[in-house]
């Protein structure tokens, strides 16, 4: 497993949620330092998470999170979804969680 961050987890961990999903626009005012001002996600519960596009991006290079460009009202946007590698990582993180309480 590779050693990530526990805001990394915590990412993938909520993606791998049926129903969150991830899309960034690549056409309104994204930068390297703030993405359309994106600066939190929420989990079931209302609770406000940080979101920082460097998380992103280390699940990225770890190949645990794959990207799709999508036009969705004709405005570019990225599309974030676990891969195969990233299910396997959040089942096993979850598996010794559990295994811990």
């Amino acid at each position: 497993m590779p050693k990530l961050s526990k805001e990394q987890k915590r990412l993938l961990v909520w993606l791998a949620q049926p129903n969150n999903h991830l899309e960034i626009c690549r056409q309104q005012g994204h930068s390297l330092n703030q993405v359309n001002g994106l600066k939190t996600y929420t989990d079931e519960f209302g609770n406000p998470y940080k979101f920082d596009i460097r998380t992103l991006n280390k699940l990225i290079s770890e190949a645990l999170v794959s990207s799709e460009i999508i036009y969705p009202f004709g405005l570019k946007h990225e599309q974030y979804a676990l891969t195969k590698l990233g299910f396997e990582f959040v089942e096993k993180y979850l598996n010794q969680f559990n295994e811990n309480i």
